[in-house]
């Protein structure tokens, strides 16, 4: 959760107790080496830990809070504040009760250290899924943790969350035919992201016709080539022509295709 300094408080408290300490982050770095038996850590870690671009998570914080001299609790206690804060932002669009870029930075912390938990209890809002995915497509390894989750993930409300995300990453081709053949395959994720698209910009064919020519969401572009497909009517089938000539999407323009010629990609 953050601070009256903009920093999360996990962080915070990371960068205090080390300071109290007298330790620099390499040395905190060498700490956690030897108490955990893992070489790997490094003070670039301890600077994100502290900078709340991620999160030690399960496995680290207990290491962290012996190093630190801490009760494990103390830090425990700061990271069930961190994730109560990013389930309340990822759900609204209110800005006043959301900075989006510090949202972002948490949540991509958070999939970066292999924690899906502010991603699985509500669904994120199309504002937040923007704001995370620029960050992500820059991290592979948060877009391929995205892709595992958005394919594997034990709740529909976790898949859904890492479709939208992935759906607007930029310069990530493959990943982007993953979403459309998810949205295609999964009926709970479809379901859920049909609905947030008709929320956010209605169902009218006007609508879904500037929708399905989105270039910064390729899952509302399928979601919205679906229902202009059930809805069959002239003005629909001239939209889905548009965008079958401009998708960039492979398994967009696919399923695109289908509709015009009486098939359902769904099935």
């Amino acid at each position: 959760m953050p601070d009256n300094e903009g920093k999360p408080a996990l962080g915070r408290l990371i960068r205090e107790h080390r300071n109290a300490l007298g330790y620099s982050q390499g040395r905190l770095a060498e700490l956690l080496c030897q108490i955990s038996g893992t070489a790997t850590l490094t003070r670039e870690y301890v600077s994100r830990w502290e900078r709340g671009q991620r999160s030690p998570g399960r496995y680290w914080l207990p290491h962290v809070a012996a190093a630190l001299q801490v009760p494990l609790h103390v830090l425990e206690a700061e990271e069930v504040k961190r994730r109560q804060f990013l389930r309340l932002t990822a759900q609204t669009s209110a800005a006043s009760l959301l900075d989006i870029p510090d949202t972002a930075t948490e949540l991509l912390a958070s999939i970066a250290g292999g924690d899906p938990g502010p991603l699985t209890e509500v669904q994120t809002t199309h504002r937040t899924d923007l704001a995370v995915s620029r960050l992500a497509s820059t991290d592979r390894s948060s877009v391929l943790r995205l892709a595992r989750w958005m394919a594997d993930g034990n709740t529909a409300v976790l898949r859904v969350n890492a479709a939208g995300i992935l759906a607007k990453t930029a310069g990530q081709p493959d990943a982007l035919d993953d979403v459309a053949l998810t949205l295609a395959r999964d009926e709970q994720t479809r379901d859920r992201y049909l609905w947030a698209l008709t929320l956010r910009v209605g169902s009218t064919v006007p609508a879904l016709a500037a929708e399905v020519l989105n270039p910064r969401d390729a899952g509302a572009r399928w979601c919205a080539t679906r229902l202009l497909g059930q809805d069959g009517s002239p003005a629909a089938r001239r939209a889905l022509a548009t965008a079958l000539r401009r998708d960039p999407v492979r398994e967009n323009v696919r399923a695109i295709g289908l509709p015009l010629t009486g098939a359902d990609p769904c099935t």
